[in-house]
């Protein structure tokens, strides 16, 4: 007997409380206070409680196998100032129908709620939890200033965050490998037969990943020994929105001075702008898009972002089913590869 693995009812009984109230205190979940919830850790820890690991693999089976169930709502938050506008990116479309059609097969649905520009973090968490929310997905936000989450308690929830624009809170994170798939690209441009590549990217982008454009261009320009000056054009996301004449001036001072013959670019306005300058694409310059969801031309990366919208909603279900609450201790990033697709924008070059 007195190797008997510890239950929730011997916790109860020790404390003087239902093993419901042992249950939820374990999963920090909300209803119970933070007083009783440590009180309650405190004593699964005296009393040398473990959770049965095979127990709760064959509840994850179960839910997995069984007949669909409802297992709650996954808040999606969105804090963009025009929340229309999140979904106008392609990409990000992608990661919300990735996202919906992941949780649905685990018994959850996801509900995009629009976090109001006049609503404080505090009473935004209220709202989560009247609406009985414990799981949040982060898309990506235009501006690092957009997410102020101060007075927001997030011990309540699990979340995953997509992409690096967002960086408070401290949560896992599942992105596109930005770095490795601008090597990528300019492998194959450079395979395709081009050798002055040319880079077009936004600021403000790049600087919300961390510089990973830049960090994988001037990478593979290392590795192919591409001449690296003047080959990298960057253009400020607000000056092409309020001076797109400016932009195409500077477009077309640097093509004149660097001739590229093959361009990859972030920003979608480009191959609009290389072509009312007067070049032809391809045959004066080929064209590829760091993204082919919102990049008008047909060559370039795939991201894969529903496959990013899926693999997020498995990291986050996961973190329910073990209650793991708040901000990890040692966060985590899952990047996930990114593929080349050939197109008509970029043909294999001829020999001259």
């Amino acid at each position: 007997m007195q190797n008997r693995r510890v239950t929730q009812y011997d916790i109860a009984a020790k404390l003087g409380v239902s093993h419901v109230t042992v249950s939820l205190a374990l999963k920090n979940h909300h209803r119970i206070s933070p007083a009783r919830r440590t009180e309650v850790h405190r004593m699964a820890k005296k009393m040398g409680y473990q959770p049965d690991p095979f127990l709760a693999g064959l509840s994850a089976y179960r839910r997995t196998t069984g007949p669909s169930t409802f297992h709650g709502v996954i808040g999606w938050i969105n804090h963009w100032v025009r929340p229309e506008e999140l979904h106008r990116f392609h990409e990000f479309e992608g990661y919300w129908q990735g996202a919906k059609a992941a949780a649905k097969e685990f018994g959850y649905i996801v509900e995009e709620i629009c976090w109001p520009n006049d609503c404080s973090a505090n009473r935004f968490e209220r709202i989560l939890l009247a609406r009985g929310i414990q799981g949040v997905l982060i898309p990506p936000h235009p501006h690092r200033e957009t997410m102020v989450w101060t007075d927001f308690d997030w011990s309540k929830f699990s979340l995953i965050r997509f992409g690096l624009s967002v960086q408070n809170p401290d949560s896992n994170v599942v992105t596109s490998d930005q770095f490795r798939a601008t090597v990528l690209a300019i492998r194959n441009i450079h395979r395709l037969g081009y050798r002055k590549i040319g880079f077009v990217l936004n600021r403000e982008l790049d600087e919300n990943i961390g510089g990973n454009y830049t960090g994988g261009f001037l990478a593979a320009q290392h590795l192919l020994g591409i001449q690296a000056a003047g080959s990298q054009l960057v253009i400020d996301g607000e000056k092409a929105r309020q001076q797109p004449a400016q932009v195409e001036q500077q477009v077309a001072g640097w093509l004149k001075a660097c001739r590229p013959d093959a361009v990859l670019t972030t920003v979608a306005d480009i191959p609009g702008i290389i072509k009312k300058l007067g070049y032809r694409i391809p045959r004066d310059i080929a064209v590829a898009g760091t993204s082919m969801a919102d990049i008008p031309v047909d060559a370039g990366i795939d991201q894969r972002a529903t496959e990013i919208g899926k693999i997020a909603v498995e990291m986050l279900v996961k973190q329910l089913n073990i209650n793991e609450r708040g901000e990890p201790a040692a966060p985590c990033r899952i990047l996930v590869e990114s593929t080349w697709q050939n197109g008509k924008s970029m043909p294999r070059r001829r020999s001259s």
